[in-house]
């Protein structure tokens, strides 16, 4: 299996978050910053090499704070994201990288794993994750951008690996898909609502119960 690095989308000004006060990367689930559950996820994966965060000046206190852990970060323009993405991928080494939004706290390890293992037999340039829409409305949460894919309704994660030099160049990338039967990666969190059922699932993979 290739080993990859990972790059952590983190300097959006969060619009679609505007029910909850401060940086969208630092809300706190269970008194940690979301983006942290991200970062532990991808630094304990086989095939993961180093693990960035590409920043902006929209997020001050989130580039503090990785800078107190320790973490790789990426100062990029905060233009927008795609070309904030084309800044932070011509800092990577890496030939490909695997890019994950700050928003989606319940990944893992075995899930991320799978990615890596699925890129490897997929022969493509591109590989985007969706989930069925179906699994995120059952967790309480709105589908951003449902397309079709193979005659079923899915819902793309925002957790892809590309080629980056390719990508870089402007050129097209060959595409393909994993659709995951995962509800881990079906939450984006991005309301006061998705927080909640985020902080509930994160108990029950902890064994706590609320009182």
């Amino acid at each position: 299996m290739v080993d990859v690095d990972a790059l952590v989308t983190a300097g959006g000004r969060g619009s679609r978050m505007k029910d909850v006060p401060g940086e969208k990367p630092m809300v706190p689930l269970l008194g940690r910053p979301m983006i942290d559950y991200v970062i532990d996820a991808l630094q304990q994966t086989t095939g993961i090499d180093d693990v960035y965060v590409s920043v902006s000046g929209n997020v001050p206190l989130t580039e503090k704070h990785l800078q107190e852990r320790n973490v790789k970060a990426i100062m990029t323009s905060g233009s927008g994201y795609v070309p904030d993405l084309r800044e932070a991928l011509s800092h990577v080494r890496s030939e490909h990288v695997l890019i994950c939004p700050a928003d989606l706290p319940l990944i893992t390890t075995q899930g991320i794993g799978s990615i890596l293992v699925h890129f490897d037999d997929a022969g493509v340039e591109s590989l985007s994750v969706a989930v069925p829409s179906s699994m995120v409305r059952a967790l309480g949460a709105v589908p951003s951008y449902c397309l079709d894919i193979d005659g079923r309704e899915v819902v793309l994660c925002g957790v892809s690996i590309v080629h980056r030099e390719t990508m870089l160049s402007g050129a097209t990338l060959s595409q393909g898909f994993m659709v995951m039967e995962d509800d881990r990666f079906g939450l984006n969190v991005n309301t006061r609502e998705e927080m909640v059922v985020a902080e509930e699932l994160l108990r029950r993979r902890k064994g706590e119960h609320h009182p």
